[in-house]
């Protein structure tokens, strides 16, 4: 498929596991850590002990105050310390769709304790068939804290606050979504059909067994 111009997909798509084949070729594209160094996406869920789970979450841009809250909500209610625990344990990863510069004022501002990736070509989000739309969620989901008018707000303040980073977070059209290894198999794909779309916390938790 084309890449980062991608078009929007029907409502019943966003769930749907892509093919072997595609899925195959994804996990040979390339991201970046927070120091620019390059990895296959497949390191992330491939050759990995039998027993595990990688819970992998792309976000959207860099500055997405929506996607921050959607990571604090992450971090206080699936810490790694929690995310051990489940049965198999789980990893969490995290992978932005800006330039890796960006990361590290990203995991301060958020206080995330899981490790960021960057896919600033946007090749892996197009190949995984990851939404293009700045369409706005029908209602607030329960990880957004905020009002709308502080997110805006605080998203500004960090783009102009950033410097020539602000121009690097990459584009706000782009959403991402969820997606679960075991054992290399893909088991879970979550989609975003808006700019709010994130899995709640309690679906997270449904999925990975953990009683709330």
């Amino acid at each position: 498929m084309s890449a980062p111009n991608g078009t929007e997909k029907s409502e019943e798509s966003h769930r749907q596991l892509p093919d072997p084949k595609t899925l195959a070729e994804a996990g040979e594209l390339p991201i970046k850590d927070e120091n620019g160094n390059e990895v296959a996406f497949k390191t992330l869920y491939a050759d990995k002990p039998a027993h595990e789970r990688q819970l992998i979450i792309f976000i959207r841009h860099f500055f997405c105050g929506s996607c921050e809250e959607y990571v604090r909500a992450l971090a206080g209610q699936l810490p790694p310390a929690t995310l051990s625990q489940t049965s198999p344990p789980t990893t969490l990863t995290l992978i932005g769709c800006g330039d890796p510069v960006c990361i590290a004022d990203y995991k301060t501002r958020t206080h995330c304790p899981f490790p960021i990736y960057a896919d600033p070509s946007r090749n892996l989000y197009a190949k995984l068939d990851m939404l293009v739309t700045l369409r706005q969620p029908p209602k607030q989901p329960d990880y957004i804290t905020m009002s709308f008018f502080s997110i805006v707000t605080s998203s500004f303040k960090n783009v102009v606050m950033s410097g020539l980073k602000g121009l690097k977070g990459g584009p706000a059209s782009q959403n991402g979504g969820e997606w679960l290894f075991e054992g290399g198999q893909l088991k879970f794909v979550h989609r975003m059909r808006n700019t709010a779309d994130h899995s709640e916390i309690k679906e997270l938790e449904q999925v990975l067994g953990i009683q709330g």
